[in-house]
């Protein structure tokens, strides 16, 4: 898979995600990818709602940890621009802290819906995460395309009230391919689905090396899963910044330790 054409400028796009808090990549995703990845988002979450209905917080219409479910997810975090441009924001030792879906179902109540940022870290000084959501249909204002309040990731410690947000808000059309980076301090919304058919996409949630991953990869991973996996996407999963449990896992030669030196 190849993300990123050679014409795409990484730091034209780094400079509208620091100033508007978002900033739109065409075609990053192309077919046959799309398809694909839109058929492995459908499998998983039809296996996570078979897995965890019930208990408490799960939704239908989303997969927490994509990544739990190898294939084209993993491949999707194994390329030169999608890593160039996190790491542009966060270094070039950034990791994933989450991997989900981002469905609109049909005609569906969903909390996306509601106007909020992902994350409560007000940081304006320093970045410390990034997020890329990837339209695997085309996101239209019929089927629940989002609202972004540009420079809100400045601005807005607070959330705007509704009037505030609508007035100023863009809604980010696009067609499916087309990824959306965004600050995870600006404040959105998800549309409401109208259509009669699902809307799918995807989200990649990266931080600095040294923070908290939202699921520990490396032990959550099947290691039947990583075979053939590349140094690359280890690192992005997280495996070159575990923390020793034992003072003997501690205690190895530099190329054995668990967390790894250099990482930021």
């Amino acid at each position: 898979m190849t993300l990123f054409n050679e014409k795409t400028d990484i730091a034209r796009h780094v400079e509208q995600w620091h100033e508007q808090g978002f900033t739109v990549v065409s075609d990053i995703v192309r077919q046959p990818e799309i398809a694909r990845l839109r058929a492995a988002v459908d499998e998983a979450l039809d296996a996570d709602w078979e897995r965890y209905r019930g208990l408490p917080g799960k939704e239908r219409f989303i997969a927490l940890d994509l990544a739990q479910y190898g294939g084209p997810f993993l491949d999707l975090l194994d390329d030169d621009g999608l890593d160039s441009l996190f790491g542009a924001i966060l270094g070039p030792r950034w990791v994933l802290y989450s991997f989900t879906s981002t469905v609109a179902l049909a005609k569906t109540e969903q909390y996306t819906a509601n106007i909020h940022t992902d994350t409560f870290r007000w940081s304006p000084d320093y970045d410390l995460g990034a997020v890329m959501t990837v339209a695997l249909d085309d996101f239209t204002s019929d089927n629940g395309a989002t609202y972004y309040l540009p420079g809100s990731h400045l601005t807005h410690r607070d959330p705007p009230s509704e009037e505030e947000f609508y007035d100023g808000a863009v809604r980010v059309v696009r067609k499916a391919g087309d990824a959306v980076f965004f600050h995870p301090r600006v404040w959105h919304a998800g549309g409401h689905n109208q259509t009669d058919r699902t809307r799918s996409g995807l989200t990649v949630y990266g931080c600095r090396s040294f923070m908290k991953q939202r699921l520990d990869f490396p032990r959550l991973l099947e290691p039947a899963m990583l075979d053939g996996v590349g140094e690359r996407v280890r690192r992005i999963l997280g495996f070159d910044v575990r923390v020793p449990t034992s003072m003997g896992e501690f205690y190895r030669p530099p190329d054995q330790r668990l967390y790894k030196g250099g990482q930021g």
